[in-house]
């Protein structure tokens, strides 16, 4: 699946939150380099020319949303919530959403899948739902997506690339990129993660999938 821009470890990571989560993180991973918040999550992922953005929102929601609703920089932002506040933290803007007790291993994995262009989206940290694929269906705005369509978008959902959904649905890879390229324009995404996420959003629905690297 297409990521962000190439770029070989450690990744820059920015992180809105208390000092004991970047001391785990730093523990934790030699793979990042780390840096606090020290103005605003804006300048400080600029100044750090930050390649993922880390967000507590669990203790003060509130602004932490506020925070990533109204960020500029082009770098996916991990939200670490607490129960229930996923679909909140993604209508925000955050391209992936795990639970703040999740171990520090775990988050830098999910830092790490993000870059990729990986979703990450946890069941336990938002409120259960149906399907991407049904939210699609459901939504009489969206450009209707065909059968097959459906099927591709589902499996964008799994993090399959073209050559493994041509696989799984006995296709040419040729046809894979042509059906995905469908989507993307029918759901007005720049990339395929993107795709998955606003399904996602349109009906507060997440994948009942977590993907790590």
């Amino acid at each position: 699946m297409r990521g962000y821009p190439p770029k070989t470890m450690p990744l820059r990571v920015v992180v809105q939150g208390d000092s004991s989560l970047i001391n785990a993180l730093a523990a934790d991973s030699d793979r990042l380099i780390l840096s606090s918040v020290e103005t605003n999550l804006e300048v400080s992922a600029r100044v750090s020319q930050a390649d993922v953005l880390v967000v507590d929102t669990s203790v003060e929601p509130s602004i932490a949303l506020q925070a990533i609703k109204t960020l500029e920089y082009d770098r996916p932002v991990l939200a670490l919530v607490a129960a229930g506040q996923g679909n909140e933290a993604l209508e925000a803007g955050a391209a992936g959403v795990i639970r703040r007790t999740r171990s520090s291993a775990a988050i830098a994995a999910a830092v790490e899948a993000l870059h990729q262009g990986l979703a990450v989206l946890e069941p336990e940290a938002v409120r259960p739902v149906a399907s991407v694929v049904h939210a699609v269906k459901e939504n009489k705005d969206d450009h209707i997506l065909t059968p097959r369509e459906s099927e591709v978008l589902a499996l964008l959902a799994d993090g399959l690339s073209n050559k493994g959904i041509a696989a799984r649905l006995g296709i040419s890879e040729h046809t894979a990129k042509f059906h995905v390229n469908s989507i993307l324009q029918k759901m007005g995404a720049q990339k395929r993660v993107d795709a998955v996420v606003r399904a996602a959003k349109r009906q507060r629905v997440l994948t009942s999938r977590i993907v790590f690297a």
